[in-house]
């Protein structure tokens, strides 16, 4: 964890993506935010990673609606604001089964990369 931790603290940007399990991130990325606990903001003492950083969110799901995108959007806004990270925006990947399914959404994820 520290190791991760100095990755953010060295970074900018904070991009975190996420698959839909159920509705909502994987538990391998709900472990990960619960063993972050330590930097959050709720928890004292606590350490802390350093002011000013943005942060992203985008969401993958095989179903058709944004609804599941937005709970995890949620999830990570969430986690971004306990750690202190401004979420400055998110995309959300609907109908996405394999990688050919992201060819006619190009413009939409290079888009999004120009903000980040």
């Amino acid at each position: 964890m520290s190791a991760l931790m100095n990755e953010f603290s060295q970074a900018d940007i904070i991009v975190s993506v996420s698959p839909s399990y159920w509705a909502d991130i994987p538990g391998q990325f709900k472990a990960f935010i619960d063993r972050c606990t330590p930097w959050c903001n709720t928890h004292e003492p606590h350490k802390a990673i350093p002011a000013g950083k943005k942060g992203y969110a985008i969401a993958l799901r095989t179903g058709p609606g944004m609804k599941e995108c937005e709970r995890i959007f949620s999830s990570i806004e969430h986690f971004y604001g306990h750690l202190e990270i401004e979420c400055c925006g998110h995309l959300g990947l609907c109908s996405v089964e394999c990688k050919d399914a992201l060819k006619g959404r190009m413009d939409e994820i290079e888009a999004f990369c120009r903000l980040i």
